[in-house]
């Protein structure tokens, strides 16, 4: 895996910044950390048929912030009370992004 910045403008660095999470060969991004105000948030992606059923029923899981609504997911870090499924959701986004 590899990490940088690549949608950060140095001359803006008061912005938020974003954290892409890469594979080391494909340079794929397979995740999107960053911090606000807000909280902490992580952009997955994930399978289509199942983006509605994971926003209805889990309210630190929320529709793509940052990519397609229809392929990407955002977690609420600070929501989230399982490392497990933390660990399970970039497992399926480093898997779907290959």
């Amino acid at each position: 895996m590899v990490v940088d910045e690549p949608f950060n403008n140095p001359a803006h660095r008061n912005q938020i910044i974003f954290d892409a999470m890469r594979h080391s060969t494909s340079k794929k991004i397979f995740g999107l950390a960053y911090h606000n105000d807000e909280g902490l948030y992580l952009d997955l992606k994930c399978e289509t048929g199942k983006i509605d059923e994971l926003v209805a029923n889990f309210p630190y899981i929320l529709a793509g912030k940052h990519f397609t609504k229809q392929h990407w997911i955002t977690l609420d870090i600070h929501q989230m009370t399982s490392k497990a499924e933390l660990t399970n959701l970039v497992d399926a986004s480093y898997r779907l992004t290959e």
